[in-house]
């Protein structure tokens, strides 16, 4: 599927869903210099509806519009177990796209009151062609093969996200 489906479906699940459990999946984190890039944390609001909250958050490492690495991490906290066990389940699925995909790194952490989903997409390491065949040529980050910075926010900006540049 593509890429945007991806993002706004995951967008979209959090506002509608929730999981239970207490569970953990990780991949390897890789490790990148991140020196030379531009750094902006992004962020945006979000609703599993009353009583719960969300937590939606992006970092974005790129050069010039190239993203080279893309760090997302999404929690739902609730203290209903169902909305918690249904928010799971969709990560699970979204994440169970991407797990024979090297440099496409997911984690899911499930807890009493919590679900989190954490995303590195290492798109200066990633295997391009692998990433486009599952997301599709359509409507996504892409031209010529290239993720672009500008694609990806202009895709956050239509749910609302908000960038700003982190001086370190």
């Amino acid at each position: 599927m593509k890429k945007t489906f991806y993002l706004f479906v995951f967008i979209g699940i959090i506002f509608l869903f929730v999981g239970c459990g207490n569970k953990k999946e990780t991949v390897k984190n890789q490790k990148i210099n991140t020196g030379d890039m531009i750094h902006e944390h992004c962020s945006r609001v979000g609703s599993a509806g009353e009583g719960n909250e969300v937590s939606l958050e992006y970092d974005l490492y790129y050069q010039g519009d190239v993203l080279k690495l893309l760090q997302s991490h999404e929690e739902v906290f609730s203290s209903n177990q169902e909305l918690l066990d249904t928010y799971e389940n969709a990560y699970r699925s979204i994440h169970n796209h991407y797990q024979d995909l090297e440099y496409y790194e997911t984690t899911l952490v499930r807890n009493d009151t919590s679900v989190s989903s954490n995303m590195n997409i290492y798109y200066d390491k990633i295997d391009i062609d692998q990433l486009i065949q599952i997301e599709g040529e359509e409507d996504n980050i892409f031209e010529n093969k290239v993720p672009l910075v500008s694609k990806w926010k202009a895709f956050a900006k239509k749910v609302g996200t908000k960038c700003e540049v982190v001086s370190d």
